[in-house]
């Protein structure tokens, strides 16, 4: 063992006399374990909330919509489709009426809601967005069952089945089967008063997407029924397209356009990307991400000030000790380094056991596997740590092996408690699933960024050590030795 190396160590490890500079430094280890483990765990349930959120996005919603600026109809969408289709990348595209719309629940005389209504051609629309994987009930907007006995027992003219957002159905009270009432537009009818032109649909089914944007906002309806209702036979407003990968979009977008080919009388065409479409909530989850590192970067600038602390009261403690190694013809640099490798141990220490937490949590927060019950961990656990607290109270005393195996007991008894406390989180039962879109708290651990926290804070401890380390340095010999 070097010099340097083993002097440091034997200052780590303070004797009896000096525990509580040897208390301070085990605070400083647990300072700065405790900021490197809410970081990691912080950023990863950010990155699991953003990846969450992109996913079910990118499930509900084409990579790209193209449609003309004005979001006036166009004819000709297929023949467009399959140039669209033929660009590189470019997996499928669906023609849409997109609209918002007024609409009357059964037995009700006032619009209860407004809503946005889709016009799909549910093949095509299958291979864009995956619409009838997240459809309970049916998918056949002309010929269900369900618009067969209505059509029998009531005389109202229907004109195609709808599929509702399951939240949408459950906060209006509608269920499998009723009808509903689309108001179209106001007719004036020539006598001074503005009648509404309604249209009724039954409900054939619910979309269950589990993002709030979609399960309590929009009703699905047949291609052929939305360009009946709007006289636009043969045309569409929209094309939304999905891509290999969403990332392309944005380079993607403009070869659409071109592959489009509108003419000047059709109007200037545009397209919008999920990420435009998104671009608020994921901006805002990024700034959070931000500011969330900056905070705990601070947590971790603090824990080394205790570094820094603790160095200080070593250095004023080991005068007499360093005058002693400077007489023997130890060099500043010598002494400097014993004091720095102490400062870098502890930033190690704590970093490492902060990394190892941080995942452990992590972990733990994502795996879905029965617990033991928390009045049963209490009523075994906490007997058996305070038995075990006057057990290694008694093992410390002596030297030898049962230190380490003290310590290895201790582990395994956090690690035990860790594992029985730390469960799932249910986004449900705390009345956020609406808000985050997702019924349980996502982690996603980016390990990257644990790499840059751990080399940050590896630096940040380092950096603590240099001003002690140097002011132990720059003790004179003689003075040293005068002032004890």
């Amino acid at each position: 063992m070097k010099f340097e190396w083993f002097v440091a160590s034997r200052y780590l490890r303070s004797r009896r006399k000096q525990s509580f500079i040897s208390i301070i430094s085990i605070i400083s280890i647990g300072g700065v374990a405790l900021g490197v483990a809410t970081v990691i765990l912080v950023i990863a349930v950010l990155n699991g909330v953003e990846h969450g959120l992109k996913d079910r996005f990118l499930s509900n919603e084409a990579h790209v919509a193209l449609h003309i600026f004005d979001h006036s109809f166009f004819k000709g969408y297929q023949e467009r489709i399959q140039r669209i289709e033929a660009i590189e990348n470019v997996v499928a595209a669906s023609p849409v009426i997109w609209a918002q719309i007024g609409i009357f629940p059964e037995h009700s005389n006032t619009i209860q809601d407004a809503i946005y209504i889709k016009g799909i051609d549910p093949a095509q629309e299958d291979r864009v967005t995956g619409f009838s994987t997240f459809v309970t009930g049916s998918t056949d907007f002309q010929d269900s069952e369900l618009i067969k006995k209505t059509e029998l027992f009531r005389e109202e003219t229907i004109t195609g089945g709808i599929i509702l957002g399951g939240r949408l159905a459950t906060r209006l009270g509608i269920m499998e089967g009723d009808v509903l009432r689309l108001l179209i537009k106001l007719v004036d009818p020539g006598h001074g008063s503005l009648v509404p032109d309604l249209a009724n649909f039954v409900v054939i089914g619910f979309y269950e997407s589990e993002m709030e944007v979609y399960d309590n906002n929009f009703g699905f309806i047949h291609i052929d029924a939305a360009q009946e209702l709007y006289n636009q036979e043969n045309r569409v407003n929209f094309i939304f397209v999905r891509l290999t990968d969403a990332e392309l979009a944005p380079q993607i977008a403009t070869k659409i356009e071109d592959a489009a080919d509108f003419s000047v009388l059709e109007g200037m065409p545009s397209t919008r990307t999920w990420m435009e479409a998104q671009a608020p909530l994921f901006a805002a989850l990024r700034l959070e991400k931000i500011a969330t590192v900056f905070i705990e970067v601070l947590i971790i600038l603090v824990a080394s000030f205790n570094i820094a602390s603790t160095l200080i009261m070593t250095v004023m403690e080991k005068t007499k000790d360093i005058g002693t190694l400077r007489t023997l013809g130890s060099s500043r640099g010598n002494v400097m380094r014993i004091f720095m490798i102490q400062g870098s141990v502890i930033g190690t220490l704590g970093t490492m056991i902060g990394t190892a937490l941080g995942l452990s949590i992590c972990w733990l927060l994502s795996t879905n596997t029965e617990r033991p019950s928390y009045w049963y961990v209490l009523a075994l656990v906490v007997p058996i740590v305070l038995q075990f607290l006057i057990a290694s109270q008694h093992a410390l005393r002596n030297r030898g092996g049962w230190k380490f195996a003290v310590g290895i007991l201790w582990l395994i008894g956090i690690g035990f408690g860790l594992y029985c406390a730390v469960r799932p989180i249910s986004l449900v039962d705390l009345g956020l699933s609406q808000i985050y879109q997702m019924h349980q708290l996502p982690i996603k651990i980016n390990w990257l960024f644990v790499i840059f926290i751990n080399l940050l804070s590896f630096a940040i401890c380092w950096l603590a050590t240099l001003y002690p380390a140097w002011q132990a340095a720059n003790l004179k010999p003689v003075e040293a030795l005068q002032h004890e």
